[in-house]
């Protein structure tokens, strides 16, 4: 999965300067001064010729790894850290051509107004001098800190804080997002396509010969490994039918059943409850209504005719369950005052008004026997008796494959774990415990593949840990023509099903441009399919989503200029669409909401796309790595 989301970041520059934005603008306000310092080394990179350092690097990589810890590798907290380094020199570079700054007084007072550098509510020189220390800076790197700092922040909000769009372009865009295109689809069908075509031995063995290289059977170890798992651990724990009853009668409370109260009522406002007039008024109007309701009258007619609480009056007054805490105090001491299904209360004083309420249902309060709550209170207690054990273990764990990296007997006497040995396994492990991303990690790194180190412990979850170390290892080796021979004849499919596929395309193409229907090329060929009048939407889910986006970039059609949209579908399949016409809702001029930060953060997005285009940017290719 991570494969698949780098190559579409790769792909596509927006996903990738949007990510880059999104992360550099907070980045960018919480310190990053210090990293333009300079160095020695080879520069990570050049931005306009200035200089980004490893040291520059090393320290942004370390604060992506305190943001994402270990989920990525080591090669993409690199490559994401360098981006970052790059688009917030281009963005300093723009801030200081611009002359965004700020002030002496300004900073004088920034310094001052920083929490860590304050005692008390007050700054602090002395604060201040540690502070100094703790990072490694002298007081005028902090302060260049900061001003930089201001300056990227004044840059950034600049923009997103100003942009803004006019009620008429926001109209035109809903209208042109609520648009419809009719069209025809002409789908060439690759999978039927593949079924007709058989593949010769000769080109299987050819191919193979041909690509032999390309097959290898991936590097594999077998691994020593010792487990911790909490669910395992409380499962040996042995808990009597006494200690059970004890942990019962401890914690009683979990085993009861508050008693349930259901209500509904009826809610004249006052402005002031102060206005003791104004409250008595309404007193007496709600014991008016009590009284019809004795006299035979509906409460939940009378609620929806007079109650003043628009959600409750719709549903007869209907509250619902009344749970503890929700409601006013004296609103829940009168419902938990009435007794019996429907009785009603005296009229009640609230923040709220003055409410008559009606008790609908009433379940008593129940307590669980011991008998029923028995197996809860065992598992309750083995547990508790797993965690602690698990901590410990942990702990000892660790500790004992830190101390004695060559071997892990020292681990298993000091823990009385198991010490398991695996089956060959290769990054493809499907394995519950080898085959998680943070062990096969662990397993194929320098230290324990090639050095012969313990793993560090991974923590596969809360609950589940694992320790492991190579004993054997085996190189990539190649795979036999039996092996791949299913593969083979795939691809070798395929490949000639595409090849056949795409010359229909292109005929069909060339066809709809003549003035053929979809419904004529489609008798013509047995693996087409025609849809006739299909109305599109911009969510439209009858083509792929890239394909509905071309056909609504097509201009709208007249007799002299067709308009075609030709692609290949995510399954493989070719597919031709003759653009039919194009309906677009009349703009509704309404008031725009005011500016979220979203436009914004567009628009700046863009700028930085555009600064960075124009940048000249250059990277040392042994710490870049790939290429985002």
């Amino acid at each position: 999965m991570l494969l698949d989301l780098r190559e579409k970041v790769r792909s596509s520059k927006p996903i990738k300067y949007t990510l880059i934005t999104l992360i550099c603008i907070p980045f960018a306000l919480v310190g990053i001064g210090s990293y333009f310092a300079g160095g020695e080394a080879d520069p990570a990179a050049t931005v306009d010729g200035v200089e980004i350092s490893p040291y520059q690097l090393d320290a942004a990589m370390n604060q992506q790894r305190q943001q994402f810890g270990s989920q990525f590798p080591d090669a993409a907290i690199r490559q994401l850290a360098l981006e970052q380094l790059v688009t917030t020199q281009v963005m300093s570079s723009a801030a200081e051509k611009h002359k965004f700054a700020i002030g002496d007084v300004t900073l004088a007072r920034e310094i001052r107004r920083a929490p860590d550098l304050q005692v008390d509510g007050k700054f602090s020189p002395e604060a201040y001098q540690e502070y100094l220390q703790t990072q490694g800076l002298t007081a005028s790197e902090f302060e260049q800190s900061l001003r930089q700092d201001a300056a990227l922040n004044q840059f950034s909000q600049g923009v997103i804080g100003t942009s803004f769009i006019l009620p008429q372009e926001s109209a035109k865009k809903k209208a042109l997002l609520a648009q419809t295109r009719t069209v025809d689809i002409l789908r060439f069908d690759n999978a039927k396509a593949q079924e007709t075509i058989e593949v010769a031995e000769e080109d299987v063995q050819a191919y193979f010969d041909e690509n032999a290289e390309n097959y290898q059977f991936p590097e594999r170890v077998k691994l020593q490994y010792i487990t911790l798992d909490h669910d395992e651990l409380a499962a040996e724990i042995d808990i009597s039918d006494s200690d059970a009853e004890t942990y019962y009668n401890e914690n009683l409370a979990r085993y009861i059943t508050p008693a349930r109260r259901e209500a509904s009522h009826i809610l004249l406002s006052v402005d002031d409850r102060n206005d003791d007039a104004a409250v008595e008024s309404k007193v007496q109007e709600l014991n008016e209504l009590k009284q019809r309701i004795a006299d035979g009258e509906d409460f939940a007619a009378l609620a929806e005719e007079f109650s003043d609480d628009a959600g409750s009056a719709e549903k007869g007054g209907s509250l619902g369950l009344i749970s503890a805490g929700a409601m006013v105090p004296e609103f829940e001491e009168a419902v938990n005052a009435l007794s019996s299904s429907g009785e009603i209360s005296d009229p009640v004083v609230t923040d709220f008004g003055v409410h008559l309420i009606k008790l609908d249902t009433i379940t008593a309060e129940t307590t669980i026997a011991f008998e029923e709550a028995k197996d809860a209170a065992i598992e309750a207690l083995r547990k508790e008796g797993a965690d602690l054990e698990y901590s410990s273990l942990r702990e000892l764990l660790s500790d004992e494959m830190f101390a004695n990296t060559d071997a892990l007997d020292a681990a298993a006497d000091a823990t009385g774990l198991e010490i398991q040995t695996s089956d060959w396994i290769d990054i493809t492990s499907d394995d519950p415990w080898l085959g998680a991303p943070q062990a096969l990690q662990a397993a194929f790194s320098d230290d324990v593949l090639n050095n012969g180190d313990n793993s560090d412990l991974i923590e596969l979850s809360g609950t589940r840990s694992l320790g492991l170390r190579v004993l054997e290892q085996e190189p990539q080796r190649p795979k036999a023509l039996d092996d791949v021979r299913e593969e083979i004849v795939a691809t070798l499919k395929s490949s000639s099903a595409s090849e056949q596929l795409d010359e229909l395309l292109k005929t069909a193409v060339e066809g709809l441009k003549e003035g053929k229907s979809v419904e004529d090329l489609a008798a013509d060929e047995s693996l087409a399919t025609a849809t006739v009048g299909e109305v599109l939407t911009r969510q439209a889910s009858v083509i792929d989503a890239p394909i509905v986006e071309s056909v609504f970039a097509l201009a709208k059609p007249s007799d002299d200029a067709k308009q075609i949209a030709d692609a290949i579908s995510a399954n493989g399949d070719r597919i031709a669409v003759l653009l039919n016409a194009v309906e677009t809702p009349e703009p509704e001029i309404e008031e725009v909401a005011p500016n979220d930060g979203r436009l914004g953060n567009t628009e700046f997005s863009a700028l930085l796309q555009s600064l960075r285009g124009k940048a000249k940017i250059s990277f040392d290719e042994s710490l870049a790595g790939p290429e985002l």
